[in-house]
């Protein structure tokens, strides 16, 4: 099979340009209601688009067929695909060390905070049983 006749059929082209559209209306919402930051919203933005114009652009999914080395278009979907998984995996676990970072942290001062106040109040009651006396 010629590479030029393994393009996405148009059913195909259709399902994934209407998943794009409902994606990224769905993203517009989760940004509306703060329920997604603007830079990630930007990155699944960028990632939908993209996504959108590679599978209606026949000659860009076959550049990236060929660039990538895939035998097929949809080979090629699958692998940036694969990569775009794998990035996020390992910014999450980049996000998720930062915040274990911080929360041991802040779990340190609240201990510390908390010792010294504990301290304070030992000093007043001893000065208060003190001055009863």
């Amino acid at each position: 099979m010629n590479t030029a006749d393994a393009g996405i059929s148009t059913q195909g082209k259709m399902i994934i340009i209407l998943l794009g559209i409902i994606f990224i209306t769905f993203l517009f919402y989760l940004l509306k209601n703060r329920k997604i930051s603007e830079t990630l919203g930007l990155i699944w933005l960028t990632v939908s688009i993209g996504m959108i114009l590679v599978v209606v652009n026949n000659s860009v999914l076959m550049f990236t067929t060929h660039l990538l080395g895939a035998k097929y278009p949809a080979s090629a979907l699958t692998m940036i695909g694969l990569m775009f998984i794998i990035s996020l995996l390992l910014y999450y676990t980049f996000k998720i060390s930062v915040l274990t970072q911080d929360l041991r942290t802040l779990v340190q001062q609240i201990a510390i905070k908390n010792m010294q106040m504990e301290n304070r109040i030992e000093e007043l009651e001893k000065k208060l049983n003190e001055s009863q006396k």
